[in-house]
């Protein structure tokens, strides 16, 4: 299991009469990164696990970015089987630096999500507990573009394998390297509603301890909202995912089937006024349906977002 981001992560809009024009015009004058990944261990690849998680890149305004400033971004996500025997917590603490330079006409900007993790494996006559640092997502170049509707992003995310890992034992990190490509794109549509998807490409690198290498994964999330007033919005978001490249396995381990699996369920925003700042939170639970090579999960995911 580690730790990335969803989001996507970020913001940008222009100026409008709809009420959700102005939320997100509001969110880039806060600076509201509402997306960005999180790697978390989900069923796929080498020990049945993979860098993606769903629901960290489906979220309201998931392109939309911060034009300058510095942010703190919270990511925390709760998810088990469907028999509640394997289960973990992710809370990833975010912060964002938005830089106010244009690299290729879009606004510049990175960023650093370490994790903590709590997980359980009591499964099969299993007894096994583990709760320490989680890898960590590195942002070390995203971009930002912004028309009058229309939002595009595009960010390489790096999981860096910085969790605890040990041959054999219930990890908090997958001692590997992983390079995740992502475009997203938010699109604000009439009557107070906005559409926003992510499309993922995933890179794994060789796990030095194991020589086994997992295959390349696609991802894709989604959210569709509405805004009923200018701090409340609600929707609904999903994702799928699909292992697409064989792993490759030393002849004495047996390689993971390819995994896939597809998620759908609600999602809440709401920012009030706290402490002298516009807060923004977002809830959301995810439902995985026709998932093969893995136990389907459910998925709460929280964030938090702020500026400094």
């Amino acid at each position: 299991m580690t730790a990335i981001v969803s989001s996507p992560f970020f913001r940008g809009a222009q100026t409008g009469p709809t009420r959700c024009r102005v939320l997100l015009t509001k969110l880039i004058k806060q600076g509201c990164l509402l997306g960005l990944v999180c790697s978390t261990p989900l069923e796929a690849s080498e020990g049945g696990g993979s860098n993606y998680l769903p629901g960290f890149y489906g979220d309201f305004a998931m392109a939309v970015m911060p034009e300058k400033g510095t942010f703190f971004n919270n990511f925390f996500a709760a998810y088990q089987d469907g028999s509640g025997k394997t289960g973990t917590l992710l809370e990833m603490p975010g912060i964002i630096q938005a830089t106010g330079k244009k690299i290729l006409g879009g606004n510049y900007s990175f960023g650093l999500y370490p994790g903590l993790v709590a997980t359980k494996d009591h499964s099969n006559g299993n007894t096994m507990d583990r709760v320490g640092l989680g890898d960590a997502y590195l942002i070390p170049v995203a971009l930002n573009w912004q028309w009058e509707k229309v939002t595009v992003l595009a960010f390489e995310g790096i999981v860096a394998p910085t969790g605890y890992y040990e041959k054999g034992a219930l990890n908090a990190g997958r001692n590997i390297w992983t390079f995740d490509h992502i475009l997203a794109l938010t699109w604000q549509l009439p009557a107070e509603n906005e559409l926003s998807i992510t499309l993922g490409y995933m890179n794994n690198l060789k796990n030095p301890l194991t020589d086994y290498r997992s295959g390349d994964e696609f991802h894709f999330d989604y959210s569709l909202g509405h805004y009923l007033k200018p701090e409340l919005a609600v929707g609904v978001t999903g994702s799928h995912y699909r292992q697409i490249g064989a792993d490759h396995a030393p002849a004495n381990i047996i390689a993971a089937e390819r995994s896939e699996a597809s998620s759908i369920g609600p999602v809440v925003l709401y920012t009030p006024y706290l402490f002298n700042r516009d807060i923004t939170m977002s809830l959301k639970w995810l439902h995985e349906f026709n998932v093969q090579g893995r136990a389907s999960q459910e998925y709460l995911v929280w964030r938090v977002f702020m500026a400094f």
